[in-house]
């Protein structure tokens, strides 16, 4: 007897069927679902895996004027404002736009606004106000930082629903504390062998959020109780204060953590501290340029002595790196490079003056590639070099020829060659009619004069010991 199939002629094969199942969608459609699916992936990791709704688009300007205008009036804000205009609120607190102050400057604008949000209160205002208290971190305003804080902190500790996001941050609300809580989130991390990168994940925050002043203390307290591990975490502290400062440099905060990496890492190995030295000039600049290490406006006493002397510290590696390698490559005088690394620390500033091809030269080894731009001059004419540096109460002059000498002159002499010297050879920086630093006899030494020059020849005397004498008596060196 026939059987359905049979009788109704239907014919599967389940093989059949699912091999044309694999086929039964364009590659191009699949090709765009996968892009689709890249892009959400992105988004998903751009806002750290966190269900939180973005910032409204449109509407954050017209909800900024009706306060204003309504507090200017001095009428209430009770019942003007609807659902949506409420949850557009919480992040017009920091509006402004060209010379206009915003609700959060005005303490009293600010307070109608937080009761205004109180007696209408949904738990989805939590993180607009949030991303105001985490974006205000140690604001000026200390009255309306600490009227936000204390209404946003105590809602979300009061939080009951369930909502994994706001639960995560009620477990998390100690470090909203304005006393110390940043610094206790980066202790925190620090003592669980979290990575300080992953701060906005812990949170359940966008990771765009790290750029927040809340997180300068959050990577200042993680620095602190890490900085004894400092070699295994260096590169995540780096990788935090570049996305932190996005890439704009100095930050108040780059200068500040970079500068105590510095001081903390200066008798460390050299393979760390050139490591160190790279993050600096990444995050900072060269110490040569001024502006970009002057202490932020506002520096306490300790920040500016702290900035101060990683500015030091980082041009003693500099120049000690240079020394070697000037003394390397353009004049290969092994006794020249040991004598002045031994005044690393005391050598101010320095520039070389010299050919085209020696700049390029310099800048092929990558010891030095960062700051051979901002020391080098080129000079038009000859082949030799000049290694020009300041020294105590001097500018000196070292050359790359052998046979030159080395010169000194007094830095308050108006007439001495300067690092903005106009030169058309080397031989501008030369004089063989000066007089002679010290005079030599045998082994006594007699009549130092403040500047002249000196040969790099020995005789009963080496002439290190030559220089290191007239160095000690006349521009108040010792090492």
């Amino acid at each position: 007897m026939n059987n359905i199939h049979e009788i109704l002629e239907f014919r599967f094969s389940k093989k059949s069927f699912s091999e044309k199942g694999e086929t039964i969608v364009p590659q191009h459609v699949l090709n765009l679902s996968q892009s689709h699916i890249s892009i959400l992936q992105a988004i998903t990791e751009r806002l750290g895996n966190s269900p939180i709704n973005p910032k409204p688009i449109r509407g954050i300007r017209e909800v900024y004027l009706k306060v204003i205008r309504s507090c200017e009036s001095g009428n209430s804000l009770s019942g003007k404002f609807n659902k949506r205009e409420l949850r557009i609120l919480c992040h017009a607190l920091t509006f402004k736009e060209n010379h206009t102050h915003s609700i959060f400057d005005n303490p009293n604008y600010l307070k109608q606004c937080i009761t205004l949000l109180n007696e209408n209160w949904r738990d989805a205002y939590i993180i607009g106000l949030l991303n105001c208290q985490l974006s205000k971190w140690g604001d000026l305003n200390k009255e309306s930082f600490h009227t936000l804080s204390s209404f946003i902190t105590n809602k979300i500790s009061s939080y009951n629903g369930s909502r994994s996001l706001y639960k995560t941050l009620k477990i998390n609300s100690k470090f909203f504390d304005i006393n110390k809580g940043d610094i206790d989130l980066g202790v925190t991390l620090a003592v669980s062998n979290k990575s300080i990168s992953d701060v906005t994940k812990f949170l359940s925050l966008p990771d765009h959020w790290i750029s927040y002043p809340y997180f300068s203390g959050v990577i200042n307290g993680f620095f602190e109780k890490s900085k004894n591990e400092i070699a295994s975490k260096i590169n995540d502290i780096a990788d935090t204060l570049e996305k932190h400062s996005s890439s704009n440099k100095p930050t108040r905060t780059n200068q500040f953590i970079v500068s105590k990496i510095i001081c903390h890492t200066i008798n460390s190995n050299e393979t760390l501290q050139n490591r160190v030295k790279d993050i600096a000039f990444k995050l900072v600049g060269d110490p040569g340029i001024t502006s970009l290490w002057r202490p932020f406006e506002d520096a306490s006493d300790p920040e500016r002595i702290t900035i101060n002397k990683a500015r030091e510290i980082l041009n003693e590696w500099v120049t000690r790196q240079f020394i070697n390698v000037f003394f390397e490559k353009c004049i290969n005088d092994k006794r020249r490079k040991l004598f002045w690394l031994k005044f690393s620390k005391q050598i101010t500033s320095f520039k070389v003056f010299g050919p085209g091809y020696v700049k390029r030269n310099l800048k092929s080894d990558e010891r030095v590639t960062e700051y051979v731009d901002n020391r080098f001059k080129i000079v038009p004419t000859g082949g030799a070099s000049a290694f020009m540096f300041e020294l105590g109460n001097h500018r000196m002059i070292e050359f790359s020829i052998e046979g030159f000498a080395f010169y000194a002159f007094k830095k308050t002499n108006e007439y001495a060659p300067s690092f903005d010297s106009r030169v058309n050879s080397i031989n501008d920086f030369t004089n063989g009619k000066m007089p002679m630093l010290v005079k030599i006899r045998g082994y006594s030494l007699g009549n130092y004069l403040d500047e002249g020059r000196l040969t790099h020849r020995d005789g009963d005397m080496k002439w290190e010991d030559v220089f290191y004498n007239w160095l000690k008596r006349k521009s108040s060196i010792n090492v």
